[in-house]
């Protein structure tokens, strides 16, 4: 009797244990991470930006010191002082961008990149903070050269790889003579010498770079403003792990304060004066 007591008694105990554990196991598998928690803890929100866009974001000398400099950065800059926390930049190519950010190597995106529905299959996007148009940037005495998508499918095109910029270019107009290039100082330069005979960007960057390099100019044509380029924050989408609901929250009350304020326009003006 008492040894049969003693195996009833040891099996009870088993099933207990057992339980409990099943209970713990179960319990810690649904556990999620709170990103933004995660980043006040750390004191560090870690952006990932491709810094040769400007007015949006480039390198600059301040006080004898390299910075990332431009609109990107003063949003970023007002997303993070909400958050209680310092920026960290990692400076890469656009196209590089989003891969960066799934493998969680930064926080957040921003360079100037347009929320498209391609993108939004990966990744989250903030509210957009910017809208601009798209022009097409031509050698000086050639503006009025393109009248419509047809004369533009002649001529060899630029344009930045992995934008939005190449997809309308190569996917909507079917253009197949593209150079597509990870820098625009280097489509710039491929203009000049003539290698190629037109780029595609956005309004605000060609307003810059027809500054900063000479004999050319914007065309004076409507192809490309028919596909807006707006700009928005992107996140890593939330996973059984982490959460980053709160996380996109914040970055969206701040841009919301900035243009309630009228902030967002005044850091686009200041951002236009320092990339000149």
């Amino acid at each position: 009797m008492k040894l049969k007591k003693l195996l009833a008694t040891g099996l009870a105990a088993m099933m207990v244990m057992g339980l409990v554990g099943c209970s713990s196991s179960s319990g810690s598998s649904s556990t999620q991470t709170d990103k933004l928690q995660q980043i006040k803890d750390a004191g560090v929100l870690k952006v990932g930006t491709s810094a040769e866009y400007s007015p949006y974001e480039f390198h600059k000398v301040v006080d004898g010191e390299d910075k990332i400099v431009g609109f990107d950065d003063f949003v970023v800059q007002e997303i993070a002082k909400d958050m209680g926390v310092k920026v960290e930049y990692e400076d890469m190519d656009f196209d590089g961008l989003l891969g960066a950010l799934q493998a969680d190597k930064v926080d957040i995106v921003l360079a100037g990149m347009t929320p498209d529905e391609k993108r939004k299959k990966s990744v989250d996007f903030s509210e957009i903070y910017y809208t601009n148009s798209n022009v097409c940037i031509v050698a000086k005495g050639k503006e009025d050269s393109i009248k419509s998508s047809d004369d533009l499918k002649k001529l060899k095109v630029g344009v930045q790889k992995g934008t939005t910029q190449a997809d309308y270019v190569t996917n909507t107009l079917g253009i197949t003579d593209v150079t597509q290039l990870k820098r625009i100082p280097d489509l710039m330069l491929e203009l000049q010498n003539g290698k190629i005979d037109v780029i595609v960007t956005g309004k605000a960057v060609a307003q810059i770079n027809v500054k900063k390099y000479d004999h050319i100019a914007i065309c004076k044509t409507t192809v490309g403003d028919d596909v807006a380029e707006t700009a928005a924050a992107a996140v890593k989408k939330s996973s059984k792990n982490v959460d980053n609901t709160s996380f996109l929250k914040s970055i969206n009350d701040t841009i919301k304060r900035l243009e309630d304020s009228g902030d967002m326009d005044k850091y686009m003006e200041e951002a236009l004066k320092l990339a000149e």
